[in-house]
């Protein structure tokens, strides 16, 4: 009974569609709620994961989200998370910088959480280690939407530091990977996905 209480207490919890980032103060963590964009999870793309809906290239990501991206950067800030703010358009070949992020995934109903690499399929296999890349000056001119990217990202609030920062020209002719969601566990299209964000130091 315990048990069920609690977990009907954190399904309470989770962002909607008409909320969709809840900062979970004790918890230091951020969810935001997403949605399957199914065209990118059965073909794959060169580096967006999670991408605001009304952002500029959220017709390129594997989660769209609902929630803003600067509200995410900010929310990052409230739970303690450090952000890199080292890339720019000319670091090519740097690695994003900041706070570690432990990234879940889950939906209501599922019971249980996932890792990043249970729902993306990384197609070179180096992983994901996401951090905090910060860039919400970037991503406040640049309007893209960029909540996740998949490598090392100038404009994304965070980024993958697995892979280096590219130029668009190298990303579509030799990208560091490609990425689509693993429709074998992702629910179907516009179906929802909560995204939750704790900063590893905490």
């Amino acid at each position: 009974a315990t048990a069920a209480k609690s977990a009907a207490e954190d399904v309470q919890q989770y962002p909607t569609k008409t909320n969709p980032l809840v900062i979970d103060g004790k918890g230091k963590r951020v969810l935001i709620y997403t949605e399957v964009h199914e065209m990118n999870v059965h073909q794959s793309n060169v580096h967006w994961g999670i991408v605001f809906r009304e952002g500029k290239f959220q017709d390129r990501a594997i989660l769209r989200a609902y929630a803003n991206q600067l509200d995410f950067h900010d929310a990052l800030i409230k739970i303690g998370a450090k952000p890199g703010n080292n890339l720019t358009k000319d670091t090519i070949g740097k690695y994003a910088e900041g706070d570690v992020l432990d990234v879940k995934a889950t939906r209501p109903g599922l019971g249980k959480e996932l890792a990043l690499d249970e729902i993306f399929h990384d197609q070179t296999g180096k992983g994901f280690q996401t951090k905090f890349g910060g860039n919400r000056k970037a991503s406040e001119e640049q309007n893209t939407g960029c909540i996740t990217c998949l490598e090392s990202c100038w404009i994304s609030i965070s980024s993958n530091a697995r892979y280096p920062q590219t130029n668009s020209i190298k990303r579509f002719i030799d990208p560091n990977s490609r990425f689509k969601g693993q429709a074998d566990v992702l629910p179907g299209d516009g179906k929802p996905v909560i995204i939750m964000y704790r900063a590893a130091n905490s």
